[in-house]
């Protein structure tokens, strides 16, 4: 299903347009990404990754994998709960869910597990591994809360990865992407240049630090110092973050980062669906650019453009707010 950007213009239709193409950008990311996930960077061909050719795994060409799916929940649990998801609310949708979609992480897997056989969430625990899989799901939470309210969105973090991730970097690393999704979504006319983008990602990376832990990849990555793995890049939480502020910084232009999130090998889904994700939102017309876009299946997801419109409006009522 190519992109159709028919989304509803209702108030404020200028972010609704946005977050609209961030979510087409992060399902195009993540599809461009899934042929390629787990290979070394130097066994990806750049010609071949645009071709999207059909997964190894079995899985239709142009397939999705859980990164937009659990993006997608994360957007409809906000917007169903006026902006305040509890941890449960999110893990009850990822529960029922789950049997429907591709490729669930590790973590996810066991905090699942969890739930079935006990109804709770998982419990804090000193082997908690920093995996991705919160951050991978978090873009809607900067999309749905102004920049200017950064402790609300920190908190919507803190609960929404809480539901599968307790390990303080994966917390972290959700703080890191939200942010940056949060500034991508103000828009140019709120003087947000992609240029920016690594400047708030330093800025987070040193408030997550100092509430949970280190983050001098993300900083590192933010100033030009950092270097993609030779593996590739592994479901660490702050490497993947590292990963995304680094291709944005390197390659700002969606139609050019993309393809590059991909030839970083390993996670090449999740670090391309994020990079979608905060660069959709920041050019909307990007999306144009992509010419290989009517490859992506978009069919399990409907309605889009009215979920952006609800997330648009609950971005409006809480910077009006008190």
């Amino acid at each position: 299903m190519p992109y159709d950007d028919r989304s509803p213009r209702t108030e404020p239709a200028g972010t609704a347009r946005r977050i609209h193409a961030a979510m087409i950008a992060f399902a195009a990311g993540d599809a461009l990404g899934v042929p390629w996930e787990g290979r070394p960077p130097g066994s990806i061909d750049p010609a071949e990754v645009v071709r999207l050719p059909a997964p190894d795994r079995g899985w239709p060409r142009g397939s999705t994998s859980d990164d937009t799916a659990q993006m997608v929940l994360v957007a409809r649990c906000l917007a169903d709960t006026d902006g305040r998801p509890a941890s449960m609310d999110f893990l009850t949708r990822l529960a029922a869910a789950a049997p429907g979609v591709r490729g669930l992480g590790p973590t996810t897997r066991r905090a699942l597990a969890h739930f079935h056989a006990t109804g709770e969430l998982p419990a804090p625990s000193a082997g908690d591994l920093p995996t991705n899989g919160a951050a991978m799901r978090i873009a809607p939470v900067g999309w749905a809360v102004p920049l200017h309210l950064p402790e609300r969105r920190r908190r919507l973090c803190a609960a929404l990865s809480a539901a599968t991730h307790r390990a303080p970097a994966a917390v972290a690393a959700a703080c890191v992407i939200s942010a940056m999704a949060s500034a991508a979504a103000e828009g140019a006319d709120a003087g947000v240049d992609a240029a920016d983008l690594p400047d708030v990602a330093a800025e987070e990376a040193r408030w997550a630090a100092e509430h949970h832990g280190p983050m001098d990849p993300v900083a590192d990555a933010a100033r030009g110092r950092w270097s993609p793995p030779s593996e590739g890049v592994s479901l660490d939480a702050v490497e993947t973050a590292a990963a995304v502020v680094h291709v944005i910084r390197e390659a700002p232009d969606l139609a050019a980062a993309l393809p590059y999130a991909v030839s970083l090998g390993g996670d090449a889904d999740t670090v391309a669906a994020l990079v979608g994700g905060v660069l959709g939102a920041r050019d909307p017309e990007g999306i144009t650019r992509l010419g290989w876009l009517g490859l992506v299946d978009l069919g399990e997801y409907p309605g889009l453009g009215d979920l952006a419109a609800r997330l648009a409006a609950l971005r409006g009522a809480t910077a009006a707010g008190p």
